[in-house]
């Protein structure tokens, strides 16, 4: 049965992946929508970087918003799930990305895939071959065209490298050097380019906006400021959770502190989350 604890931290999940969905989500969806639907009719790098940026944001929020409100509902049921996302846009590298994001598919992706091909239990080579193997594999799960071959690949070859440029190494940097910053904004960055040929309609739309993004210079920016705010608020409190993850003890805290969190996530909900066109849950193509 859910106890009490159950049920304070069930609705308070249900809010947060509600006001990630409509408040963060689908608001950024309204430009990589427009832009993708038509690649060529916003040239320039700005253009594509803001649209591919605006993506990313909007798949994070999306599928981490879907799966924090059925964690909030399993709760509110006596079910315990465990977190599926972890702040992955914060990660130092590719592989840490891959232990934070859609934790349950990479656990399963290493499982089911990985290991019962090898592992890294036959060398240098095998390993990267059953990397590579697992993510392709996993790039065709999504769907099966060119572009998800290429992104499942390309996240493949980027977790291979990784494995050859640590291999000397005990373990992966420590976190928050003075080195964080970069390693997070250049690993944000090659995950940027991977969701070029997740989101593009087709192979040859995927090229061009790479193209767009490395040789066209100029270009209209299409990230209308309070956006840009609402993704700055958003990095802050990513930041702040990742240091102190201080979300969920709200509801252990006082009644006042709990009731104003809730508070302000419906009354976001209600004052952003409108959009004129229904903007579907992306993880329902899966």
């Amino acid at each position: 049965r859910p106890s009490s604890d159950d049920v304070l931290r069930g609705l308070l999940l249900l809010y947060l992946g509600l006001a990630k969905k409509m408040v963060m989500a689908d608001q950024f969806a309204q430009i990589a929508n427009v832009y993708f639907r038509d690649v060529t009719r916003e040239p320039g790098m700005m253009a594509a970087w803001s649209a591919v940026i605006a993506f990313g944001i909007q798949i994070y929020f999306d599928f981490s918003g879907y799966t924090d409100m059925a964690i909030g509902m399993a709760k509110l049921l006596g079910f315990h799930f465990p977190a599926n996302f972890r702040r992955p846009y914060l990660a130092s590298s590719i592989t840490d990305f891959w232990h934070r994001w859609h934790i349950s598919l990479s656990r399963w992706l290493r499982d089911y895939l990985y290991i019962p091909l090898g592992g890294n239990r036959h060398g240098r080579l095998q390993t990267y071959r059953n990397l590579m193997l697992t993510m392709l594999l996993g790039g065709l799960w999504h769907g099966a065209s060119w572009n998800f071959a290429v992104w499942g690949g390309y996240h493949g070859a980027l977790l291979s490298f990784e494995r050859m440029f640590r291999r000397k190494r005990s373990a992966e940097p420590a976190r928050w050097t003075i080195f964080y910053p970069l390693q997070a904004v250049f690993t944000f960055a090659l995950v940027m380019i991977g969701w070029v040929f997740f989101r593009a309609t087709t192979f040859h739309d995927s090229l061009y906006v790479l193209h767009q993004m490395f040789f066209v210079p100029n270009g209209k920016q299409l990230i209308p400021p309070w956006e840009g705010v609402l993704a700055l608020i958003a990095l802050l409190l990513a930041l702040l959770e990742e240091k102190k993850e201080w979300f969920e003890e709200i509801s252990l805290g006082p009644a006042w502190a709990y009731g104003a969190v809730c508070a302000l996530l419906l009354l976001s909900v209600e004052l952003i989350g409108f959009t004129e066109a229904t903007v579907p849950f992306v993880y329902f193509q899966f």
